[in-house]
């Protein structure tokens, strides 16, 4: 089971991971349709504020910019092209005069060279981590600061270590010689501004803030998050390939189970217990399988079933003709009597015949024995069809009546396969022949399901100890086992096979004759399917 899981859960890891590439794909494309889009936004803006610059010299343009920046906007700045760190591909397309995105802080910003200088327009179209972090935090700076400016800035230091106490992160009051930032950071520090510092590595975020009219920065931070926010989407991943794994278990674990059910079985049958039978729900993906199997198997163990009985019968009807052969050689060679040895020739010949007889039953019963053929089921007038089979086994002399009967109302017409079905009737006439005392009936009926056809004799009848038997191959009664009844136990079982070919079946009573009555019925519909047997 487990190299199944492995191989089914590979399969769902690999289209898990083409799904998050083809997604990541989609966000490509998506983005370059996004940049198009912002690009057609604020075209007109830049187209503006350009000629706008143009008009005047580049000395006054930060005062235009920070002119701009009075309103509630987002913040627009103007940078030298030298301190950007864009990739090539990106620097050759500013140098080109187009728009450029890109993300800070998880923001997309623009950004556009003007012409004929070496600024740099930058647009920001969201607010990045580190401008939320100011606006979050620049309340709490300035309450921080109040309560400091209650007191002399001697007790500072002593103030805010009570302060620090009432958060849940640190709070620390610095010199500003104390204060580790880039130099452009330090030159916002001296002008006033928040400062939001995040370092390489560990992530952790600190915030600056000075102290105006005063030798001190305030510092907050680090800032502790959660596990579960710091880890949230490699556990959501985890918890993916669980629930992946989870549903994959679920699948496999029957399909396992029932693989190792059709294996136990398919290992026993081939160990020899030919009784072995594959049992799955109904409901199971391999019951088809399942199925298949055990009808292979049903038909296995029907043909060995069948080669035993054939060996044993073969080996039974063989000996007596054998042994009157060799007896009849005997007394050839010691005679010396015309007469007799003429008797003794004939009577070898007749053992010759039977042979020759018994190889023609036993082919025909391996013919039958086989899978069922392709039936072409025809709409017979059955009484002239039934007045011919008698007709060609009413041969030789003999005073036997065979009569015919159509019974109840509009009899006439049947469907079933023409030529088996005469061999069926023609054998179940030929058994009655033989003990019959003078009359035979052959009776037509029907109902609302099937036909039937009855054959009755006025012969010594089948004892019912022996009806459930007389159906099987080689099984004969005791009073036929002579050379003047003939037979070898194969007829019967041949009009049985008939009969479930036609989905059908044939059956044995008393006949209101005195003797036997043989009955075969099969089902009336016109798109009949025989059974598989």
């Amino acid at each position: 089971m487990g190299r199944l899981f492995l191989k089914l859960y590979s399969v769902f890891a690999l289209v898990v991971i083409i799904y998050f590439l083809g997604i990541s794909n989609l966000n490509s494309i998506l983005q370059g349709t996004l940049d198009r889009y912002l690009g057609d936004l604020t075209q007109g803006t830049y187209a503006l504020l350009e000629r706008r610059l143009q008009t005047m010299p580049e000395e006054q343009w930060p005062k235009l910019i920070h002119t701009l920046n009075q309103g509630d906007g987002y913040t627009i700045r103007l940078l030298s092209l030298e301190s950007l760190t864009f990739s090539p591909s990106m620097m050759e397309r500013l140098n080109r005069g187009e728009m450029v995105f890109t993300n800070v802080d998880d923001a997309i910003h623009c950004y556009k060279r003007v012409p004929g200088s070496q600024w740099v327009l930058e647009f920001p179209f969201e607010q990045t981590i580190a401008d939320d972090s100011r606006r979050l935090s620049s309340s709490t700076f300035s309450l921080i600061e109040m309560n400091l400016r209650e007191q002399p800035q001697s007790t500072w230091p002593t103030a805010m270590a009570d302060l620090s106490q009432r958060f849940n992160f640190p709070v620390v009051l610095l010199e500003k010689s104390q204060v580790e930032l880039p130099p452009t950071e330090i030159d916002r520090l001296e002008n006033g501004e928040i400062v939001v510092q995040i370092r390489e590595g560990n992530n952790n975020e600190f915030i600056y803030r000075p102290i105006a009219g005063s030798p001190f920065v305030i510092k907050l931070g680090p800032f502790t998050e959660p596990l579960t926010l710091s880890y949230l989407q490699s556990i959501l991943m985890v918890f993916l390939a669980a629930l992946v794994a989870l549903a994959v278990l679920f699948w496999v674990f029957p399909l396992w189970r029932d693989l190792k059910r059709l294996t136990v079985s398919t290992n026993a049958f081939g160990r020899g217990d030919f009784s072995m039978r594959a049992t799955l729900s109904k409901h199971s993906v391999l019951l088809g399988l399942a199925e298949t199997f055990n009808g292979m198997a049903n038909r296995i163990q029907r043909l060995i079933s069948s080669h035993k009985e054939l060996t044993n019968a073969v080996s039974h009807e063989l000996r007596t003709p054998l042994a009157r052969l060799r007896f009849g050689m005997e007394m050839l060679q010691s005679s010396s009597d015309e007469a007799d040895k003429k008797r003794y020739i004939a009577s070898m010949n007749a053992d010759i015949d039977e042979l020759d007889q018994l190889v023609v039953e036993l082919l025909t019963y391996a013919r039958f024995d086989r899978d069922k053929p392709e039936l072409k089921f025809q709409r017979q007038d059955v009484k002239p069809w039934l007045t011919g089979i008698i007709q060609q086994i009413k041969t030789g002399e003999n005073n036997l009546s065979i009569n015919v009967e159509m019974t109840g109302t509009n009899v006439k017409h049947a469907r079933f396969e023409p030529r088996l079905m005469a061999r069926a009737v023609g054998n179940l006439l030929q058994n009655a022949q033989r003990y019959a005392q003078g009359n035979v009936s052959v009776i037509f009926t029907q109902d609302e399901k099937n036909y039937q056809i009855m054959v009755d004799d006025d012969g010594p009848g089948i004892p019912k100890s022996e009806r459930t038997h007389i159906f099987e191959a080689f099984k004969r009664l005791d009073a036929s086992r002579d050379r003047d009844t003939g037979g070898y136990g194969l007829g019967l079982a041949i009009v049985q096979r008939i009969c479930q070919w036609h989905e059908g079946a044939v059956m044995v009573e008393d006949s209101p004759l005195g003797g036997a009555r043989f009955i075969i019925y099969w089902p009336k519909s016109d798109g009949v399917q025989p059974v598989k047997t």
